[in-house]
C-alpha cells in the first residue's frame, strides 16, 4: 500500500506501546484520564525521544495540570473550548477530535462546541481562532473584549493552551497520525455536523469518511440528563452506546486518578527539566548562555511552570549531541516557517540561531532559502548549494508550514528518500515548536502592552 501520510511511511519504526508503557506509564495514564485514550502519536514521537519528552513537558505545564482540574488558572471549560476552536481553525482533524473530548470532559457545553456561544465564550473563541489561523489575524479589540471577562493571568493560561495546541496541531496534521476509533466514537455525532471529518487520519477504515458524510448536517441534539431517558449510566459509558452524550465529565474520581499518577510523572519531569530555571529572566539567561539566543516570546510570559517547560524544550531540541537531523537544517526550517507565517520576530531569531549554532551556513544560503520559502510552490526550485539534508528539510518545511499542511505523496517520497524516521520526527517536532512560539508572539504583538510607545 502506498503511504498517504508521513506516519504511514515510517510506521515500521514506531515504538511499541508496551515499551512505552514500561518506561512512561504515568505520563500515558495521565493523558488517558484527560481524553479517554492513549494517543497514537506517542509511538511516533518516541522514534526521536526528545520529541516525546517535548510533548510530555508541554501538555501538562501549558495546561497547568493537575491544578487546573480543581479551579486554578482559567476556567477549564473555557480552556477546553479554546483548544478545540484553535484546532478547528488550524484544520487539524486529529486534534479537533481529542480537544472536543477534552472540552466535554472539562464541562464545556455541547452548544459551544457547535458554535452557539455566550458572550464570554465568543470572546475566547475570537482570540483562539485569531492566533491559530494561517496567516494569523488578531485585532487588539478582540483582546480588549476578552479582558471584560478574564484577568491577564487567566488570559495567559488561555493563550498558553492555544500555543500548546499549535505544537500538537502541526505535528498531528503534518504526520497524518491515525485517529483512534474510540476518539471518533466519542465526538463524531456532535461535530460532524459542523464539517469535521476524519480525513487522512482514518487510514485503517475505508468507511470513516462515508460515516462522517452521513452525519454531516445532522442537527445537534442535547442529551437529556435523565439516565432513564437517554440510556446513559452516569456518563461513564457502561451499557451505553458510544457518542458525546456518554463522555464523562470531571468529578472527584477524575482528580484522584490523575493524582495517583502525578508523583511518578513529576519525577520524570524533574529529570527532564534539570538545570533549567523557572523564572523568565533566568530561563532567558540559561538559553543565551547555552545556545547564544532565547526566543523573545518567553519575555511576555509570567507563569513559571510554562516558562520552564518551553525553555527546556528549546534547549533540548537544539542539543548538538542528540540531534539526528543536524542544527543547520533546523535553523533553515525555522527560517522557512517564520517567513511563511509572516512572523518577522521568528525570522530574525532564525538568522540569529544560524549565526550562533550553524555558522557554516552562509548569508547567501540564508537569503536563498528565505526567497524559496515565500515563492510559488508550483514553480519554485530548491536553492542550489544545499546539502541533501538541508534540501529535504526546507522542502518538507515549506509543504508543512501552512495550516492545514500541504503534504502529498510526492512530498512524502522526497522527504523519506533523504531523511530517516528519527530525522523526520525531529524536523516535524521542531516545526511544531515554531508554531507554538508563533501563536504566543501573535497574541502579544496584537496586545501591544509591551510596545515602547505605550
Amino acid at each position: 500500500m502506498t503511504a498517504t501520510t508521513l506516519a504511514q511511511e515510517i510506521q515500521d519504526a514506531a515504538i511499541d506501546f508496551g515499551d512505552l508503557e514500561s518506561e512512561y506509564r504515568p505520563m500515558l495514564k495521565l493523558v488517558e484520564q484527560l481524553i479517554g485514550v492513549v494517543p497514537n502519536c506517542d509511538p511516533y514521537l518516541e522514534i526521536w525521544p526528545t520529541g516525546f519528552r517535548s510533548y510530555n513537558l508541554l501538555v501538562p505545564n501549558l495546561l497547568n495540570l493537575p491544578a487546573s482540574l480543581v479551579g486554578a488558572g482559567a476556567p477549564k471549560e473555557l480552556v477546553g473550548l479554546a483548544m478545540y476552536v484553535s484546532s478547528r481553525a488550524a484544520e487539524c482533524m486529529y486534534c479537533s477530535a481529542h480537544t472536543c473530548s477534552f472540552a466535554l470532559r472539562r464541562g464545556a457545553s455541547p452548544d459551544a462546541l457547535v458554535g452557539q456561544y455566550s458572550g464570554e465564550e465568543a470572546a475566547v473563541v475570537r482570540v483562539a481562532e485569531g492566533i491559530s489561523r494561517f496567516p494569523a489575524y488578531l485585532p487588539r479589540s478582540d483582546i480588549t473584549d476578552l479582558r471584560k471577562y478574564r484577568s491577564d493571568a487567566e488570559i495567559e493560561w488561555l493563550v498558553l493552551s492555544v500555543a500548546m495546541m499549535g505544537f500538537l496541531n502541526k505535528f498531528m496534521d503534518t504526520m497524518g497520525i491515525e485517529l483512534e476509533q474510540s476518539a471518533i466514537d466519542d465526538v463524531a455525532d456532535l461535530i460532524s455536523a459542523t464539517g469535521w471529518k476524519v480525513g487522512k487520519h482514518g487510514w485503517s477504515d475505508e468507511d470513516l469518511d462515508e460515516f462522517t458524510d452521513q452525519l454531516e448536517g445532522r442537527p445537534l441534539q442535547i442529551p437529556n440528563p435523565d439516565p432513564q431517558v437517554n440510556g446513559a449510566t452516569n456518563g461513564n459509558g457502561n451499557g451505553a452506546s458510544p457518542g458525546y452524550a456518554q463522555v464523562p465529565t470531571d468529578g472527584l474520581g477524575t482528580y484522584l486518578k490523575v493524582m495517583r499518577q502525578a508523583p511518578a510523572a513529576l519525577r520524570l519531569e524533574r529529570g527532564w527539566t534539570k538545570g533549567m530555571a523557572s523564572r523568565t529572566g533566568n530561563v532567558v539567561v540559561t538559553l543565551e548562555d547555552e545556545l547564544g539566543f532565547a526566543p523573545s516570546a518567553l519575555a511576555h510570559l509570567t507563569h513559571n511552570r510554562a516558562i520552564r517547560a518551553i525553555g527546556t524544550v528549546i534547549r533540548d531540541n537544539l542539543n548538538p549531541e542528540t540531534t539526528a537531523l543536524g542544527l543547520g537544517p533546523k535553523c533553515l526550517v525555522a527560517l522557512v516557517y517564520g517567513r511563511m507565517a509572516g512572523n518577522d520576530v521568528l525570522v530574525a531569531e532564525a538568522v540569529q540561531m544560524t549565526e550562533r549554532l550553524a555558522p557554516e551556513i552562509s548569508h547567501n544560503k540564508l537569503a536563498a532559502v528565505s526567497r524559496f520559502a515565500t515563492s510559488d510552490m508550483t514553480t519554485t526550485t530548491v536553492p542550489a548549494g544545499l546539502t541533501t539534508a538541508e534540501a529535504a528539510a526546507v522542502m518538507l518545511a515549506k509543504a508543512a508550514a501552512p495550516s492545514p499542511s500541504e503534504i502529498n505523496q510526492i512530498t512524502i517520497a522526497n522527504a523519506s528518500s533523504a531523511l530517516g524516521p528519527a530525522q523526520l520526527v525531529e524536523l516535524v517536532t521542531w516545526l511544531s515548536i515554531q508554531q507554538l512560539l508563533h501563536r504566543i508572539q501573535v497574541f502579544y504583538d496584537a496586545d501591544g502592552r509591551f510596545d515602547e510607545d505605550d
